[in-house]
């Protein structure tokens, strides 16, 4: 069923209560270069450990408008964590497109920060801002209501600086009680307590309901600009977590499209100075962007479930990216479907008794498919699910719908004036399991109006 006026008029009242005040509309002012990176897990060659594989990684980030990626390195040592950067970095040089590279930091070695800092911080894809080398962290700040102590940053970048190497560092820090989802009141005490060393925050997000996001990047969007310094936003397409020991792995439903739509009308409103997108390659928690098809072919590591293509959330946010970064929102001359579904129940029970369930659920998660059509003239959507039949008559411009899915085929076909415009199938649903699998499907499918029907959309 679509999603009703009333309900989506309620999705847009959520998204502007989120944002303080200013005008929303066609048009953002930019006030200074807007980058847009994504958040690459070294630990997984998408394409496979070889050259072409990286250069068409990029290729693919950069066609959506990408500027770079952030390389989350776990280890630094002799082995493939270093043997994988070292290819990135000659990919990236290879195609000479400017595309921008930056460390996200994951091991507490200062020796081996140093190394790394040293082994590219000249090579001419490293991305530089304001005289620095960038370089975030995942936490590894002191945390004292927990009793963490972190590394000394001050030692670390007063080092390298002294050495030559001038870092302007925007780091995810743990704010007190390490919280998921801080606060407005947790991005200032993390500003205030590491001024000397800050040029700026990241808030990797990820953990939470679409809604929940983009609250935590208006906290920090105004906390950080108060501050004078530079704020790195996330936005994250989906989330299934990890093994957690006492309950399970958790889900949070981020309602397809719906989800991408209400962040990325925050970044719009809140204007951070960059966004990062949290993840391209996260095939564990869900939160991948990439368009690879098949995950696990050349991770061949990935065990079960299987692991579908997200290409549907990164070919929506093309819209968005550009809008954000030129301060314009594009017009379009397509006609253009995305879905978003689970392949299973969510009451399903796995075979495999001894498979980690998902005990803790977030957010209303139904059984059913979500689809973002963006028409240019009215036209109607066939969604076959198993057995089932719907057919949706839908007005130009952006419509969202809930379908309740049922086990079998996925077919979508839009219609306009009795002759098909495209059709489409996504993976089955299955009515019995082996292992639980949160993983949610994405595609999409379009085809662009003759030239006599064009019609151009304006704001939605």
């Amino acid at each position: 069923m679509a999603l009703s006026r009333t309900g989506r008029l309620l999705l847009w009242l959520a998204s502007i209560l989120l944002l303080p005040c200013g005008a929303i509309g066609q048009t953002n002012v930019v006030n200074s270069p807007h980058y847009v990176f994504a958040h690459y897990m070294v630990c997984y060659a998408t394409y496979g450990q070889t050259l072409a594989g990286y250069e068409r990684e990029i290729h693919e980030a950069q066609a959506a408008g990408i500027d770079g990626f952030v390389l989350d390195v776990g280890v630094w040592e002799p082995g493939y964590y270093q043997d994988r950067v070292a290819l990135i970095y000659k990919a990236a040089e290879a195609l000479g497109t400017g595309f921008k590279l930056s460390f996200f930091i994951e091991f507490s070695g200062t020796t081996n920060i140093t190394d790394m800092v040293h082994t590219y911080a000249r090579r001419p894809n490293t991305f530089w801002y304001q005289g620095g080398m960038v370089l975030s962290s995942w936490g590894m700040n002191d945390v004292p209501s927990l009793g963490w102590v972190g590394l000394n940053w001050t030692n670390i970048l007063g080092g390298l600086r002294s050495q030559g190497y001038p870092i302007f560092f925007i780091p995810h820090f743990w704010p007190a009680y390490a919280q998921e989802l801080p606060s407005y009141d947790d991005a200032r005490s993390l500003l205030a307590t590491n001024a000397a060393i800050l040029n700026g925050l990241f808030l990797f997000g990820a953990v939470g309901l679409p809604s929940q996001l983009a609250q935590c990047n208006s906290n920090y969007t105004k906390a950080v600009h108060e501050a004078g310094k530079t704020f790195m936003a996330g936005v994250t397409p989906n989330y299934w977590g990890n093994a957690q020991p006492s309950n399970g792995r958790r889900y949070f439903e981020s309602y397809g499209a719906e989800g991408l739509d209400l962040q990325w009308k925050s970044i719009l409103a809140n204007q951070p100075d960059w966004v990062n997108l949290v993840t391209w390659n996260d095939f564990n928690e869900s939160t991948y962007i990439s368009p690879v098809d098949d995950p696990s072919q050349y991770s061949g590591f990935l065990s079960a479930p299987a692991r579908y293509s997200h290409k549907g959330y990164l070919e929506f946010s093309k819209h968005y990216i550009a809008w954000y970064k030129t301060g314009r929102e594009p017009v379009s001359g397509i006609d253009v479907l995305y879905y978003f579904y689970r392949t299973h129940s969510k009451t399903a029970v796995a075979a495999n008794t001894n498979d980690v369930p998902v005990t803790a659920m977030a957010g209303n998660v139904q059984d059913v498919i979500y689809t973002a059509v963006l028409l240019l003239a009215p036209a109607q959507l066939e969604i076959t699910s198993g057995t089932n039949s719907t057919t949706n008559s839908l007005p130009t411009g952006v419509n969202y719908l809930r379908t309740p899915f049922a086990p079998g085929h996925q077919k979508f076909t839009l219609r306009r004036n009795g002759n098909e415009v495209f059709s489409t199938q996504g993976p089955d649903i299955l009515s019995q399991i082996q292992v639980y699998d949160f993983f949610p499907a994405s595609g999409y499918a379009t085809k662009p109006l003759p030239p006599d029907n064009f019609r151009v959309l304006g704001t939605y």
